[in-house]
């Protein structure tokens, strides 16, 4: 790996780790209130101004190729965003994190299904090693308490993950893979503008919005954006197989210590074994 891939790859795990942070901060809107769809909206639109700020480009002249493939990766900012938020709004940031991150795998086969990367045994081995990762996110906590339910929203957050993965990969080996600033600026506009309608739409006033809020709305959506772009261009420069997983287990290890220092949050047995799953699948599809 280069130097300056290296210094890409550090800089896009602290933009995902914050992100996540950042995230969990504005997680205790109800989803589907009015607050819950205005914090997404200032998410996705503090990110397009990112995005339109350091990543170059102008939307006239992107392709209608490029526009189609940014209208979907909005469709699936917007799934990974907002059942993201509401997963954190129970679970513990170190256990959404890692099961977040899993969704690599998607990506990684894809990777060797379509664009011929190498798919060995032990790489099979760490995408099955995902599956228990899920299932023990998922249980009961023995030491008491009411079992809050999250893992549904977290799963379809982890799937539209990858689907943002592969994503990146297709638009990579377009014809039109310069344009992958304007792509990832389209589609968070897109996913802004759609999360305004349901904001206006919306019966629920659910809380109302603090400025301590706003300004966590506002820098999920820098860090979101900046990742986004880091993630496509190194999306083309790197296996699937080593940047997803050397990306992902970093932003985990990083979000837990950010949860335990800035949330107080305390690991458990059962957060401790999802990590180990975690570590496990990227040490097996790194090999």
């Amino acid at each position: 790996m280069s130097y300056v891939n290296a210094v890409l790859l550090a800089l896009s795990v602290a933009l995902s780790a914050c992100r996540n942070i950042f995230s969990k901060g504005i997680a205790g809107f109800p989803f589907g209130s009015k607050s819950f769809y205005y914090a997404q909206a200032v998410i996705f639109l503090f990110g397009t101004v990112t995005l339109a700020v350091f990543g170059g480009g102008t939307v006239v002249s992107a392709s209608a190729l490029t526009i189609f493939y940014a209208f979907i990766y909005a469709v699936l900012l917007i799934y990974a965003q907002w059942c993201y938020t509401a997963a954190l709004k129970n679970g513990n940031t170190a256990i959404c994190s890692t099961v977040y991150s899993m969704g690599f795998i998607f990506p990684t086969l894809s990777g060797a299904l379509f664009w011929e990367e190498r798919l060995t045994i032990f790489r099979i081995c760490g995408i099955l090693a995902v599956i228990p990762a899920v299932v023990v996110s998922g249980m009961r906590n023995k030491a008491g308490g009411t079992h809050e339910n999250y893992i549904l929203p977290l799963v379809l957050a982890m799937l539209s993950s990858g689907g943002l993965g592969v994503m990146q990969k297709v638009q990579q080996s377009s014809p039109y893979a310069e344009q992958k600033s304007v792509f990832v600026l389209i589609a968070f506009a897109a996913a802004g503008l759609i999360s305004l309608i349901f904001a206006a739409s919306s019966k629920n006033l659910g809380k109302k919005m603090s400025r301590k809020k706003l300004l966590m709305s506002q820098g999920a959506g820098v860090c979101f954006g900046g990742c986004n772009l880091l993630n496509t261009t190194l999306a083309g420069r790197l296996d699937s197989a080593v940047f997803f997983p050397l990306q992902n287990i970093s932003v985990i290890l990083l979000s837990m210590a950010l949860g335990v220092c800035i949330f107080k949050e305390k690991p458990g047995k059962k957060e401790f074994i999802v990590l180990l799953l975690g570590v496990a699948a990227v040490i097996f599809l790194s090999v």
